[in-house]
């Protein structure tokens, strides 16, 4: 397998299992190591084996059988991805796990009914990017990064008050929750989120892969600090096909 290096050290073994999946290594059917397989294979612990598994599953390409074990059931070009949420952290587990690249990044004047959902004046300027967030990345047969499947088109609308973001935008190696909280000292506090289901537009269609006026799932996220002050605004549109929304409710 690829010796990839970059990220942490689940990730790196789940890009492996996911390239040998790619590959047919693995072919659909087949079972995974074990986790104490995949301990000795690597030399990592049974935590970071649990976590590379989880984010196969996650991405649509494994399940767990009982008696069985790991089974392969989909390659990492028509995998659905799985995101299942039960507290914060599991959105930002998500940010972690996927790979959001912008197409564009700039700055855009709220018309009035955004300034009115933000709690913002009319004509405020906010900045404003727009880019794809596809599965966490994979390694082809001969070494090379490979983007994982498309997921979502992304409009991030970001508060006035982060100076200098768009920069950081460009360059950044990790989720934008994180550099507001690093690079800004702005806890995130709370999210609020709201789905809905839509047809794509022709343009987002067109930027997804998929076909216009076919159903896609919006997810909307707002980001508030420990003051409730609305710090991001992310508006996800996922493709009906390649995507599903579990939560985990506990009595």
């Amino acid at each position: 397998m690829a010796n990839n290096t970059s990220g942490p050290r689940y990730l790196q073994i789940a890009r492996e299992l996911t390239a040998a999946i790619a590959t047919c290594q693995f072919p659909i059917g087949a079972r995974l190591p074990t986790e104490l397989e995949l301990c000795e294979q690597f030399h990592i612990s049974r935590f970071t084996a649990r976590e590379a598994v989880r984010v196969l599953s996650s991405a649509g390409l494994v399940t767990r059988r009982q008696r069985v074990g790991t089974v392969v059931i989909a390659t990492p070009s028509d995998a659905r991805y799985t995101h299942t949420v039960s507290s914060v952290g599991d959105l930002f587990q998500y940010a972690q796990d996927t790979e959001l690249r912008f197409m564009f990044v700039g700055k855009v004047a709220l018309a009035k009914e955004k300034a009115s959902q933000f709690g913002a004046a009319p004509g405020e300027e906010w900045v404003y990017a727009v880019g794809l967030r596809h599965g966490s990345i994979v390694e082809d047969a001969k070494g090379q990064e490979q983007a994982g499947r498309l997921i979502c088109l992304t409009r991030l609308y970001l508060n006035p008050e982060l100076k200098g973001i768009e920069a950081r935008l460009r360059d950044r190696k990790t989720a934008v929750y994180a550099i507001i909280e690093r690079e800004y000292g702005v806890p995130i506090q709370r999210v609020e989120q709201d789905l809905q289901s839509v047809a794509l537009e022709a343009d987002d269609a067109a930027n997804l892969g998929a076909l216009p006026g076919s159903p896609a799932l919006l997810i909307v996220r707002r980001y508030f600090d420990e003051r409730g002050r609305l710090m991001e605004v992310a508006e996800n549109i996922h493709p009906g096909d390649r995507f599903t929304y579990r939560m985990q409710l506990r009595k």
